[in-house]
């Protein structure tokens, strides 16, 4: 997981709020609007600026106006490609997302883009470029409508602002199954002292897309080609030389993939599990 960066717009002094005057440009119903939509998308890019997005009330538009702030978004709208062409963009520069993955989840290809607000309820944003992300089915579908819990806390990360990676949290856990095979169980475990704030967030923001099930059930598949590739180069070798290749491995890409990826918290588990080392050493 990593912190994404905001649309860098192609021309200077593009705002988004220039993006969606063009979109509604000829609406007469949204002209008579336009300087209350104006008011919200300063609010919004003051709130991205302060981290607070979720805590947006809605302004509250009614139909006919709702109708047509809704209708200014389709999958393939202008903003819509320039929203999937900045995303191609970042993957192409960093394997943290690993080749257009889903942000939410670094488990499958974004084919949706993922309204932050959602927009029946905030039709002012539908097409604020802030308030957009390219997203998984299955993370669109978990996520919901629903914005804080109880709290007032969001339910999953704005990876606008929020920074994931600002200390280690998913570890993973080797246990021997009945067949005598290893099985990794991923777990939050955040150090002392951290942001209780952002603890939450996170906790929030995997317990709401069931990202300990789906990285348990992922595991399986990561876990199964890195023990092909062990098995093959060190079969026959002492233990500690498959150790070693594995944290020059884990070297290599963490920088890439973060600390907290599920591949990454797969490796160092392999690394530091006693209970994995004497199952290696049985097949090596």
């Amino acid at each position: 997981m990593i912190k994404y960066p905001l649309y860098q717009f192609p021309v200077n002094g593009v705002t988004p709020f220039d993006e969606y005057k063009t979109a509604a440009h000829g609406d007469a119903i949204l002209d008579a609007v336009e300087t209350q939509i104006e008011g919200c998308y300063n609010d919004y890019e003051n709130a991205v600026n302060s981290a607070s997005v979720h805590n947006l009330s809605p302004h509250g538009f009614v139909d006919p106006e709702k109708e047509h702030l809704k209708k200014l978004y389709k999958s393939d709208c202008d903003i819509a490609k320039k929203i999937r062409q900045h995303h191609s963009t970042f993957t192409s520069t960093t394997k943290r997302v690993y080749n257009n993955k889903c942000p939410y989840c670094t488990l499958s290809e974004p084919d949706t883009i993922e309204h932050i607000l959602p927009k029946d309820k905030y039709p002012e944003f539908a097409i604020h470029l802030y308030n957009l992300i390219p997203c998984c089915s299955k993370c669109n579908r978990h996520k919901s409508e629903a914005v804080s819990d109880q709290y007032g806390l969001p339910y999953t990360i704005n990876f606008y602002y929020h920074d994931p990676e600002y200390c280690q949290f998913l570890e993973v856990d080797c246990i021997i199954d009945n067949k005598g095979f290893p099985s990794f169980k991923y777990k939050l475990t955040f150090p002392q002292g951290v942001d209780p704030t952002l603890t939450a967030i996170i906790t929030n923001h995997f317990n709401r897309l069931h990202l300990i099930e789906r990285y348990n059930e992922e595991v399986i598949r990561c876990y199964t080609k890195t023990e092909l590739t062990i098995e093959s180069l060190f079969r026959g070798k002492p233990l500690n030389d498959a150790l070693q290749y594995l944290k020059n491995y884990l070297s290599i890409i963490i920088n890439d993939y973060g600390l907290n990826h599920h591949h990454i918290a797969m490796i160092r588990c392999m690394i530091g599990s006693p209970i994995y080392h004497a199952y290696l050493q049985s097949r090596l």
